[in-house]
């Protein structure tokens, strides 16, 4: 078994801040270079090459052009960090399940505190996605009811929890509304329930797609500085090379 290698020196501080994600890419190559070489960490190494390569399409997409798709981008970018396979089934395992498993474990690596610096510096962004009734399930139940009608489930509600939840640092809660929002926006879209580049839903996709840009670099920085030699579950379809 392969000796584990000492931890390569930074080329620059991490800084005990969110930083944006070429930064991270810089900081992460010369990690990356010495434990493909040692051989170690290969699953997380892959997850986050993933993750990297669906982020940089996502930043060629044209944010006033082509938002639907970089928002998909996006979050096939987050879905290479946390999607599980589930050997009982032999397939991935639900979307929501290896989600709120990946997040929870993000939050016990959060040393620096930074996902919490993240969501109190976007939290009016993110109040914007929970008081938005279009992406409330339960509107959904009934869309021609009145507007002012919340009875207790609708936005109105829905924005007001949020941020008592944000104010109590109850983030692992917090954070898996917020991203059930944007996965709500992101079905939305893959399923065929939007127009592409339709103009009804253009301020939902705005605001998730920039949510999720700094929800992304967040996780990464993470999971690069921290939690990257921790057991993230079997990875879905591991590369294999041909004999």
């Amino acid at each position: 078994m392969p000796s584990r290698p000492a931890r390569p020196p930074a080329t620059d501080s991490w800084g005990g801040a969110p930083l944006d994600i070429d930064r991270l890419r810089r900081l992460w190559k010369p990690r990356r270079d010495a434990y493909a070489k040692a051989l170690l960490y290969e699953s997380v190494r892959i997850r986050i090459h993933r993750a990297l390569t669906w982020l940089a399409y996502a930043e060629r997409c044209d944010g006033s052009k082509d938002l639907d798709a970089r928002l998909v981008g996006q979050w096939i970018a987050l879905n290479s960090l946390y999607g599980q396979w589930d050997r009982r089934t032999g397939s991935p395992m639900a979307d929501r399940d290896s989600l709120r498993s990946f997040t929870r474990q993000i939050l016990s690596h959060d040393h620096d505190g930074l996902l919490a610096m993240v969501l109190q510096a976007n939290a009016k962004l993110a109040m914007s996605l929970f008081e938005d009734r279009y992406l409330c399930a339960h509107f959904w139940e009934e869309p021609t009811a009145p507007k002012g009608r919340d009875r207790g489930r609708g936005p109105l509600h829905a924005a007001q929890v949020a941020r008592e939840q944000l104010r109590e640092g109850h983030h692992e809660a917090f954070l898996d509304r917020l991203l059930g929002r944007i996965h709500f926006v992101r079905n939305q879209l893959v399923h065929g329930g939007s127009t592409y580049n339709g103009q009804l839903n253009r301020t939902a996709v705005r605001r998730a797609s920039q949510m999720m840009e700094h929800l992304l670099g967040c996780f990464l920085q993470i999971l690069m500085e921290h939690a990257y030699m921790d057991d993230w579950g079997d990875l879905c379809y591991p590369p294999i090379q041909e004999r």
